[in-house]
């Protein structure tokens, strides 16, 4: 996964009063909120002792430090040591802070070395529709969720009484399906009958469009082999935005993909990834590989590509 790159902290809902805590590509950061009300994001270390500072409270719209009161503002400057005299001065005590902004239901956050050129992708009409919103933590690399909503076989067998694919299937059979591939250097589109899928990089698979239904996921790659899986579930148009709805339920169709993403990463953790073979139903998954790749090795890389894919499904 691209590292230059934004990615989701935490849905603006659950950002309040409190510091929250997050790991994005193995960094530790805590996200909380300035005396303006801005969202900021620091790296979850107090640079006296090491102890990390979301484990303290927000003083004055500064992190402060649990363990001797440190207290850090949003660029990372230490601005108040409580064991120091007034003759004496605060030295050599910055932190890392990363760009952040608030946007579309989520605090992103930029993970890269470099400066951000841009903010972070829109989700088109988010203002014009309420959201049902949840986060799940997998126990799986990000890749694996993304190839997952990009599959366009695996729903007849991974998702019995739930997907039209596999009511179709028992109706009918699996029969010839054409899919239609389009690849640019940031994004990947899928159509079938009554299938439209999306992937943009970094991480964000849509699933649905146009009026109807609509599914939008996050990938966002935590420790080595576990992620975070942010799901956002279009509902009812309104004429003012509001906040999403959070829920603490795991969708029942994200739990039936929960079983087979973390069955599979077990299996390259211990058998690397030699096995595989694949077919040409994998055309749309492989296609997302190649695309992580140059994002990540060498975006330059990148090239387009058109291509049909009929499949039994």
């Amino acid at each position: 996964m691209p590292r230059n790159a934004w990615y989701i902290g935490a849905p603006t809902t659950r950002l309040d009063k409190a510091p929250v805590p997050i790991v994005i590509h193995g960094l530790p950061v805590v996200l909380f909120r300035d005396a303006d009300g801005h969202a900021r994001a620091l790296h979850d270390r107090c640079s006296h002792r090491g102890v990390a500072l979301s484990l303290g409270t927000i003083a004055d719209g500064m992190m402060a430090c649990a363990y001797h009161g440190w207290r850090f503002d949003g660029e990372g400057r230490c601005r108040h040591i409580p064991s120091l005299r007034d003759d004496q001065r605060i030295r050599n005590t910055q932190i890392r802070s990363y760009p952040c902004v608030e946007q579309d239901g989520y605090i992103w956050l930029w993970t890269g070395d470099d400066e951000p050129g841009d903010r972070p992708l829109a989700i088109e009409k988010f203002d014009r529709f309420q959201w049902l919103q949840g986060a799940i933590e997998l126990a799986c690399e990000a890749i694996l969720p993304i190839e997952n909503n990009l599959d366009i076989c695996h729903a007849a067998f991974t998702h019995p009484e739930l997907h039209p694919q596999w009511f179709r299937a028992q109706a009918v059979g699996l029969v010839p399906t054409r899919y239609e591939l389009d690849m640019s250097a940031t994004n990947l589109t899928v159509r079938g009958p009554e299938t439209l899928l999306s992937f943009d990089l970094p991480d964000r698979v849509t699933v649905g469009g146009g009026e109807g239904f609509r599914l939008i996921l996050h990938h966002v790659p935590t420790i080595p082999g576990r992620c975070i899986q942010h799901w956002l579930l279009r509902r009812e148009p309104v004429t003012e935005a509001e906040p999403p709805f959070w829920s603490t339920e795991e969708p029942e169709i994200l739990a039936q993909d929960r079983l087979v993403l973390e069955s599979a990463q077990r299996t390259y953790d211990a058998e690397g990834d030699a096995f595989e073979r694949s077919v040409e139903a994998d055309a749309t998954t492989l296609a997302a590989r190649r695309l992580l790749a140059a994002a990540t090795r060498d975006p330059a890389s990148a090239t387009q590509m058109k291509r049909s894919v009929l499949v039994r499904s």
